[in-house]
């Protein structure tokens, strides 16, 4: 009768073989894990981001006036301190989304050398530096000469816009000039102060009287 075989004794292995056979199976395991932690991550970063219902976009600015003062004069100056032009007027408002101010019943002086340059209407509007007045309403604009060296100068309309910095005075809506004793009206407007140049356009009207001989 065959006596029954022992099995063979398992192997022991050494630390660094064992370490080595941990080291396979993580392996092994590696884009399991990965694939998970990826997964995980997705999961969170769909939960964490609003969706587009919740978000609000922020509101634009209002027209609605920041601040308000009365019965004022507001005053600019040269950077060599001379006086540049002054704004006088009844109710003024500040608005925030446009950076402009409006002013009721305005009367701007502006002075230019020996010129001196009134502006007055119902309304204007006057950007954030100044640079520019947008007046509406029975505007009227007077120009004397200290010296009169120049006949004086008026223009009336609806509308002028005047750039302060480079002395223009623009006008889509018609006007009406006086300058001495001539007149003139125009569909529009295109003045330029520093070169004394005077653009009428559309229906242009004008009466010129012939000056007096010596």
């Amino acid at each position: 009768m065959n006596k029954l075989s022992r099995p063979p004794l398992r192997e022991q292995l050494t630390p660094s073989q064992l370490l080595h056979s941990l080291r396979e199976a993580a392996m092994g395991y590696m884009p399991m894990l990965m694939l998970a932690v990826l997964f995980l991550f997705s999961v969170w970063l769909v939960k964490s981001v609003p969706s587009q219902d919740s978000f609000q976009p922020p509101a634009p600015p209002t027209h609605n006036a920041d601040y308000d003062f009365q019965n004022f004069i507001l005053k600019s100056y040269e950077m060599n301190g001379k006086l540049k032009s002054t704004i006088h007027g009844v109710f003024a408002q500040h608005f925030q989304d446009t950076m402009n101010t409006e002013i009721k019943l305005p009367y701007v002086l502006v002075y230019n050398n020996d010129r001196v340059m009134s502006v007055r209407g119902k309304k204007a509007i006057v950007n954030e530096d100044g640079s520019e007045v947008q007046l509406l309403g029975q505007t009227l604009l007077k120009r004397d000469d200290v010296h009169l060296q120049e006949d004086d100068m008026q223009i009336s309309g609806e509308f002028l816009h005047f750039f302060v910095n480079t002395d223009t005075l623009v006008s889509h809506l018609p006007v009406h000039i006086v300058r001495g004793k001539n007149r003139f009206t125009a569909d529009n407007l295109h003045a330029d102060n520093v070169n004394q140049l005077y653009v009428l356009k559309g229906h242009v009207h004008a009466t010129l009287t012939p000056a007096a001989k010596d």
